[in-house]
């Protein structure tokens, strides 16, 4: 085994104790506490390079180093290697320095060694492998990432890959993780809200990696969240901060994260089975619970839970008071009446919006409406189809109160000309809809009718269709269409049938 070279400040050593003070080798062995050996292949070097004291003593530790070991002249075959390109070759998937070695190997059968090979990759190395120290701030950052590893879950007698969601924090290095279906938005969002409600607080920067569910446009400068949990973060009052692309450094603590829930959660549970996600998250939360209340190998005692209380619970958010929903986007029209459609139901806006396109957000039974970007109105929203809901400030002064009873009076003077059954209808429809202004285009639906069908018949047809209880102008159109309006109170047109098998209603007295 090749002997360790002596550092410079114990060389500098020996050789002053040896010209300036004129101590023999054995005394400058016992005095640096050194080997007489090595005390003497010292002073043979010195004599052997030439070198004298005087010159010696002024030189730096560098220069004298040099002096005293010049470099060995390697050979120009062994030279010949590109390492920035050996470095970049690394990184492609399967790639190991022995096989590179091997490549480059075929073409100069005379070259180094593989373990050459190897500590001359590392020589050169460290000079452009520089990693910073993080000093991380309590409670700032939640790193959040799935692991490689999926789980068999056997779901209705099929076999599943659930995917496992890991969070990490960034100084006490709490984990959390759960099992889920894949790795759409969806179950994305719900992963970090159930990681949020376990820990109790909010942390003030979440870093995720790439991936679509959290990042739309990946750039270094300059990335695009998913607008799901972007809303979602900002539910949470969380910043969200992706890692890099291809930069794993930046999110090292979750890969961490993740070799320990691949070593510590899955290996245990790699002969288990289950069969839906409930229990599998059960079995996962037990480890993860082991894992986050199991001491720190640095002698202090603490667990990654003692720590997270202690450490970083302090310096995060509380939740808000309500959970977040899942917002879903839809883009509008405003209809000259003012009013929106979603799902069969109108909504709506400030009347000076008319034609303009307005962004609909849906969160629970919440509607907002915005209008490049300001919030222009908000409702509750209704499950009942073709109904209105209408605030009195969204209307025109036009559309006040005295202009809708004139509307109403009207509409009730020219069903009254019709038929007292027209009339009584109209008055019906208009009554079946809190806003009466609704009311009004069924109402000369109603009177358009009598245009194509007769007064007198659509009088009838209204008794009838008030005796059914619809109060709809498509029920009473459907009644004109299909003549039911005809057969209601006609004379059978067939007679009772006399037959001396059959009895009569005398037998029955």
């Amino acid at each position: 085994m090749a002997q360790k070279r002596l550092p410079m400040r114990k060389v500098r050593k020996i050789l002053e104790f040896h010209f300036d003070e004129g101590h023999s080798a054995r005394a400058i062995a016992t005095h640096c506490g050194l080997a007489r050996r090595s005390v003497a292949q010292t002073l043979a070097r010195f004599a052997a390079y030439g070198l004298s004291w005087p010159e010696a003593a002024g030189m730096d530790d560098a220069a004298l180093e040099a002096a005293l070991y010049p470099a060995r002249l390697v050979r120009t075959v062994d030279e010949d290697v590109d390492w920035a390109k050996v470095e970049k070759d690394l990184s492609a998937r399967g790639v190991t320095l022995k096989l590179l070695w091997g490549e480059w190997r075929e073409t100069r059968p005379d070259g180094m060694s593989y373990v050459t090979w190897c500590r001359r990759f590392r020589e050169w190395r460290p000079a452009t492998d520089v990693t910073m120290r993080q000093n991380r701030r309590p409670g700032e950052r939640l790193f959040v990432d799935y692991a490689g590893m999926t789980v068999p879950v056997f779901i209705d007698g099929i076999e599943r890959d659930a995917e496992l969601f890991v969070a990490s924090m960034g100084v006490s290095g709490r984990i959390y993780s759960e099992a889920t279906l894949s790795q759409k938005i969806d179950d994305w969002c719900g992963s970090h809200v159930r990681c949020f409600e376990d820990m109790g607080l909010a942390p003030q920067i979440a870093v995720p990696d790439n991936h679509k569910a959290a990042v739309t446009k990946p750039s270094r400068n300059e990335p695009v969240l998913n607008e799901t949990y972007a809303d979602l973060l900002g539910h949470y009052g969380v910043l969200g901060l992706p890692a890099r692309a291809k930069k794993p450094r930046d999110k090292a603590l979750v890969e961490h994260g993740v070799l320990h829930a691949e070593r510590w959660i899955l290996a245990p549970l790699r002969n288990h089975v289950f069969h839906d996600l409930a229990s599998l998250n059960r079995a996962i939360a037990d480890r993860v619970r082991e894992i986050n209340g199991t001491p720190y190998a640095d002698g202090t005692g603490e667990s990654r839970s003692s720590r997270f209380e202690s450490v970083d619970a302090p310096h995060m958010k509380p939740l808000p008071d309500r959970r977040w929903q899942r917002v879903a986007w839809r883009e509008n029209t405003v209809h000259p009446d003012y009013h929106i459609a979603i799902d069969r139901h109108f909504y709506s806006v400030p009347y000076n919006y008319v034609g303009k396109k307005v962004d609909v957000r849906l969160r629970g039974r919440v509607i907002d409406v915005f209008h490049r970007g300001k919030q222009i109105a908000s409702h509750l929203r209704s499950d009942a189809k073709g109904r209105a809901t209408t605030l009195d400030e969204h209307k025109p002064e036009a559309h006040q109160r005295a202009d809708v009873d004139r509307t109403r009076a009207q509409l009730e003077d020219r069903a009254r000309d019709i038929g007292p059954h027209v009339h009584a209808f109209v008055i019906a429809v208009m009554g079946r809809n809190p806003n009466p202004e609704f009311g009004f285009r069924s109402c000369y639906g109603v009177l358009r009718l009598a245009g194509s069908h007769g007064a007198e018949r659509l009088d009838n047809a209204c008794r009838y269709a008030l005796d059914l209880g619809t109060r709809t102008w498509r029920g009473l159109d459907s009644i004109l269409r299909t003549g039911a309006d005809l057969v209601d109170g006609q004379e059978p047109e067939t007679r009772p049938i006399k037959h001396s098998n059959l009895r009569g209603p005398e037998y029955y007295k």
